[in-house]
C-alpha cells in the first residue's frame, strides 16, 4: 500500500542544525563546551532531566565518555555517551535522555581568525517511532537556547588564577 510508514525503516526527519560564532580560540571554545559544559548549561532556565535535584552537568571528552548529569542526592543519570571525539574539532555523543532509543548529536569547532564557528547537529530522530516529530519539534526550539547561553557563556573573561 502506498503511503503507509515503513515502522522497521521510517524515512529520516531533517535533522536541526544550528551554527554560531564564538570570541575564542578553537581549542578553548572545544574545551569550554566539553569539559566545562558545567560551567554554562542552562540548567536554570530548564534544561535538566533532574530538575530542582540536579547539582552539575558533565561529559567525559573521550570515545566512550559519559554525558550525565549528577544530582544532589548522589544519584546521576546518563543522557549520552560520546561516540567520536577529536578535539579540538568535533565531539559527536548519543542523546539518549528518556527515550527507549538514542540520537546523535555531532558539535564541530572550526577557527576563524581568532573566533570559533560553532556548527551543532542532533540526528537521528527516525529512531524515536512515534514520538519522532514531537520531539524534533521540542529541541528545535530548545537548541538555539542551549547555543546561545554557550555564547555568552564564551564571551566571558576567562579566570586565569588567582591575583596578586
Amino acid at each position: 500500500m502506498r503511503n503507509q510508514v515503513d515502522s522497521e525503516n521510517p524515512a529520516p526527519l531533517e535533522p536541526i542544525r544550528l551554527s554560531a560564532t564564538v570570541h575564542r580560540p578553537t581549542a578553548e571554545a572545544f574545551r569550554l563546551f566539553t569539559a566545562g559544559i558545567g560551567e554554562w548549561w542552562p540548567s536554570n532556565r530548564g534544561y535538566s532531566f533532574g530538575g530542582g535535584r540536579l547539582k552539575a552537568v558533565c561529559l567525559e571528552p573521550i570515545a566512550g565518555g559519559r554525558l550525565y548529569e549528577c544530582y544532589i542526592d548522589g544519584e546521576e543519570f546518563e543522557v549520552g555517551r560520546v561516540l567520536v571525539c577529536e578535539p579540538p574539532t568535533r565531539i559527536v555523543f548519543t542523546w539518549k535522555g528518556r527515550w527507549p532509543e538514542p540520537t546523535e548529536v555531532e558539535v564541530r569547532f572550526t577557527p576563524v581568525g581568532s573566533q570559533t564557528r560553532v556548527d551543532l547537529e542532533h540526528r537521528g530522530w527516525e529512531r524515536l517511532g512515534a514520538s519522532a516529530e514531537e520531539s524534533r519539534r521540542s529541541y528545535l526550539n530548545g537548541w538555539p537556547t542551549v547555543l546561545q547561553v554557550f555564547v555568552e557563556s564564551a564571551a566571558m573573561p576567562t579566570t586565569t588564577g588567582p591575583g596578586p
